[in-house]
């Protein structure tokens, strides 16, 4: 029904955190959906972090279908987390996870062209040291990555950052005399790398998921600043706040202009989904308020350099929509917790929110009754 649509739009919009890399080319909402991972599966929460932080883009695939005499398209994205990875997809991910930049000096390689796509990542990672090549000079971006290539990669990327002089754990398969051993020794005793019971693997080729999982440890490694915390509240206050006016407004390019600010990946496509509901001639024009009922409050729940979580409390709002037909009130509890992510110019983010109550359910039911 018209109206139930409309308010949702708005209860939708209102309270989502959302936007990706300023303003590069934007993904849908559909490019966001891991379809090969499980709830179940042991690094689920680190993929699902990387794919809505545009760190990891995954592997698209659209297929099509006939329903009533109408052609559809359906697009997945696969993770394929059990798959072993190469040495060039390794070295973006660990660069878009660390928003790395290209250092003074890098090296060149006889096997990376100008025009290959993981061309720029190499680049950076060689100009920071985190890459120096095989013995012949090359870098075999296509072969497959072992443990022990992963761990020393990740131990040079993060040794400025990264508190490394606990006592390690030792692996009976990583000798002293192993080119990785260091890197294995001190990135074990913070807990980067786990291992299996004694033994390391460093051989083995690694799996998608194991190099998510690694980086992912590494980043909530890196302290964060007082500064950080300033800016991630204000960043999830500034969301709140101005998301509500504009939506009583109708002001969808100011809402726009918001999302793009305060948010990034995701819940961009998710919010600028939504608010092309509002351009909507159904919505337009129509009688409906939003607005808070009593004061939010925002604190900090775990903050490092690269990411923080924050819990937003008492975010309520008094929703209302008054037409001929019908009229509804009713408050919603929209409080929850925001994720965020700085971003390449130092910005914080944010790129998912889970709400504290399914208030989704408790709106339709009341819209049933107020028809």
């Amino acid at each position: 029904m018209k109206y139930i649509r409309i308010l949702l739009a708005l209860v939708v919009t209102f309270g989502i955190f959302t936007a990706t890399h300023a303003f590069a080319a934007e993904k849908t909402i559909d490019q966001y959906y891991m379809d090969d991972v499980s709830y179940e599966h042991g690094a689920y929460e680190e993929l699902e972090r990387f794919l809505y932080t545009d760190i990891l883009d995954g592997y698209e695939e659209t297929e099509t279908f006939e329903e009533d005499g109408e052609v559809y398209e359906y697009t997945s994205i696969l993770l394929k987390p059990e798959n072993t990875i190469t040495r060039a997809q390794f070295t973006k991910i660990l660069v878009n996870a660390m928003n790395l930049t290209r250092g003074e000096i890098s090296k060149t390689f006889p096997d990376v062209n100008e025009s290959d796509w993981y061309y720029e990542f190499v680049q950076i990672a060689s100009s920071r040291g985190i890459i120096t090549g095989k013995e012949d000079g090359t870098f075999k971006p296509y072969d497959k990555i072992t443990r022990a290539q992963m761990a020393v990669m990740i131990h040079r990327a993060f040794e400025p950052t990264v508190d490394f002089s606990a006592t390690g754990k030792t692996f009976k398969d990583v000798s002293e005399s192993n080119f990785a051993y260091e890197a294995v020794v001190k990135t074990a005793a913070v807990g980067i790398i786990k291992g299996y019971g004694d033994e390391f693997r460093p051989n083995h080729f690694a799996k998608r998921s194991q190099a998510v999982l690694m980086i992912d440890r590494a980043l909530h490694q890196e302290p964060g600043t007082a500064q950080d915390e300033i800016s991630v509240l204000d960043t999830v206050d500034r969301n709140v706040t101005e998301e509500l006016l504009y939506s009583e407004q109708q002001d969808v390019e100011a809402l726009e202009a918001l999302y793009r600010e305060t948010t990034m990946g995701y819940y961009l496509a998710y919010a600028l989904d939504n608010v092309s509901m509002l351009t909507d001639s159904d919505y337009l024009g129509s009688s409906i308020s939003m607005e808070k009922a009593g004061e939010h409050s925002s604190s900090i729940v775990s903050l490092n350099n690269r990411f923080a979580v924050v819990k937003v409390d008492n975010l309520k709002v008094l929703a209302s929509i008054d037409e001929p037909d019908m009229s509804l009130e009713m408050k919603i509890d929209l409080s929850g917790t925001a994720y965020l992510k700085k971003t390449e110019d130092g910005t914080w983010k944010i790129y998912n929110i889970v709400y504290d109550e399914d208030f989704l359910e408790e709106f339709l039911t009341a819209a049933e009754e107020g028809n």
